[in-house]
């Protein structure tokens, strides 16, 4: 895959406590400005806690709907390897 440098990246760094915030306010400003976004998926690692791995890895949320990450009983906290990825128009228009 093109992007598993990213995956690897973003899944190894520290989540500041205000991730999920910064992270989907920033893919709800793109969905406004009729951006290519339409809407976010949770990717989990096989490391993710059992809660995180019982999420739907095909469903996409809207920013202020999308479980909040890390997860609340996430034993991992600030190092959770979950991540929010965009969905982009053309992935849900292809379907």
């Amino acid at each position: 895959m093109a992007f598993d440098w990213l995956n690897k990246f973003q899944k190894a760094q520290t989540k500041a406590p205000n991730y999920a915030e910064k992270t989907l306010a920033a893919y709800k400003l793109g969905m406004k400005a009729k951006g290519s976004i339409a809407g976010v998926r949770v990717a989990t690692s096989p490391q993710s806690c059992s809660a995180a791995q019982a999420i739907d890895a095909t469903e996409i949320y809207h920013p202020d709907e999308a479980p909040h990450l890390p997860l609340a009983d996430c034993p991992h906290a600030q190092t959770c390897q979950c991540v929010y990825r965009p969905v982009m128009k053309y992935e849900v228009e292809e379907k």
